[in-house]
């Protein structure tokens, strides 16, 4: 009997050890040393985060690693809110040219993810552009589609086609980029960037995409 009553005291006690155990502990500001409220970051936005810091987990403040803003059709730059980048950037993924584009600059640090939009031969394409925002360098590149074919059009999101356009220096006064084409290189083509087998439409249009999209991002880069 002793043994069956110590049993029903003890089982209690274990589950409430480990509940307390699992709950998360707040998180501590190191310079107010008061608790941080902790939100679930957005699939987006951890998407966008984990692209420009591998290192990025759930637990990491987003207020502390990313400044949002917004460019406009005039060329304005404006700060908004986590929301309404979100917003921009879905709009991006949609048919039909978008003209208000969300910025994600990566605190302490000199890049910004700038995505561009375009069209590919299935549908809308995209990109993320990690740009160093002093040496206008291209660091880092992701392209997204919706509606490209598997095996041709999905090509893009290889490693082998992205890293064409990485360290390149983004120029606003000629193309960046050409499609690789056999005719002979003259002095201003730019960079030539390997088509994807087999799907000429959307190579040609990753391409365009890169250009023009980044073009747009002037009067932020310059200004910066």
């Amino acid at each position: 009997m002793k043994a069956k009553l110590l049993v029903l005291l003890i089982v209690p006690l274990i589950w409430n050890c480990k509940e307390n155990k699992e709950t998360a502990q707040p998180q501590i500001d190191e310079v107010t040393q008061q608790p941080v409220a902790v939100t679930k970051v957005p699939a987006v936005i951890r998407e966008l985060a984990k692209f420009a810091e591998p290192t990025f987990s759930d637990s990491t403040n987003i207020d502390s690693l990313m400044i949002f803003k917004e460019l406009d059709a005039t060329g304005t730059v404006n700060p908004i809110d986590m929301t309404r980048a979100i917003g921009l950037y879905k709009a991006m993924m949609r048919p039909g040219q978008v003209t208000v584009m969300p910025i994600f600059e990566i605190k302490n640090t000199d890049t910004s993810i700038l995505p561009v939009q375009g069209k590919g031969f299935g549908g809308a394409i995209w990109a993320n552009v990690l740009v160093d925002r002093k040496s206008l360098e291209i660091k880092k590149v992701a392209f997204e589609h919706k509606a490209e074919s598997e095996g041709y059009g999905a090509a893009m999101t290889q490693s082998s086609f992205e890293n064409q356009f990485i360290d390149t220096k983004i120029n606003f006064e000629q193309k960046i980029f050409n499609l690789q084409k056999a005719i002979e290189k003259r002095a201003d083509d730019g960079i030539i960037v390997e088509g994807i087998s087999g799907a000429t439409m959307t190579s040609k249009g990753a391409v365009e995409m890169m250009n023009e999209g980044l073009r747009k991002y002037r009067n932020y880069l310059e200004g910066v």
